[in-house]
């Protein structure tokens, strides 16, 4: 595929993304059809069908776009520390409060996790040397699915009380989160 074709076929992927955000402001996800998505996004359904199988890949395409602007900015920054993570996860998320809310209005959370830890060792690769994550090869996918699930529910007891309670930003920039709760992951994090 040339970059051209390249080009217009991811414009066509991030119209339909749009369309299925579009048709979600009128229906339940589960109520939302192929022809929904494509009425929205202005494009046919060989369209869609051409780039995807069903509407499932949609919502992984927008959540994972999400995930990866995260990736991206923690990339841009360069830490190395754990701490300067937890600061980050809740800075971005606190500034896409919208897109959260707008998945667990539609009852998709478990999307979110379930792609969050997908892309967690890609993430994890930001923070941590290739030799670092070899070593910890076979715990690495336990200690990521632990430190994913946490920090997952720790964002939604925040968006719950609706970002009031300023104990976890304020905890993650003093590094005084308790250590009970990552005695399990901080010892092979802080390992180098």
């Amino acid at each position: 595929m040339n970059h051209t074709n390249w080009k217009i076929t991811e414009q066509s992927r991030q119209e339909l993304a749009n369309g299925l955000l579009l048709a979600m402001n009128h229906y339940d996800y589960n109520q939302v059809t192929i022809t929904l998505i494509t009425q929205e996004a202005g494009l046919s359904r060989k369209t869609f069908y051409r780039l995807f199988h069903h509407k499932d890949e949609v919502l992984e395409l927008l959540i994972k776009n999400k995930i990866m602007e995260f990736a991206t900015e923690l990339q841009s920054k360069e830490f190395h520390q754990y701490w300067d993570v937890v600061q980050l996860y809740f800075d971005f998320w606190e500034e896409h409060k919208d897109f959260i809310l707008f998945l667990k209005k539609h009852h998709l959370l478990s999307k979110f996790l379930e792609y969050s830890y997908e892309n967690s060792i890609e993430i994890f690769e930001y923070v941590r040397t290739k030799s670092v994550i070899e070593q910890f090869r076979k715990p690495l996918p336990y200690l990521l699915s632990y430190a994913v699930g946490g920090m997952h529910n720790m964002l939604l007891k925040w968006l719950e009380d609706d970002m009031a309670i300023s104990y976890v930003k304020k905890a993650s920039r003093n590094k005084k989160f308790p250590r009970c709760f990552f005695s399990f992951i901080l010892p092979t994090l802080q390992a180098s």
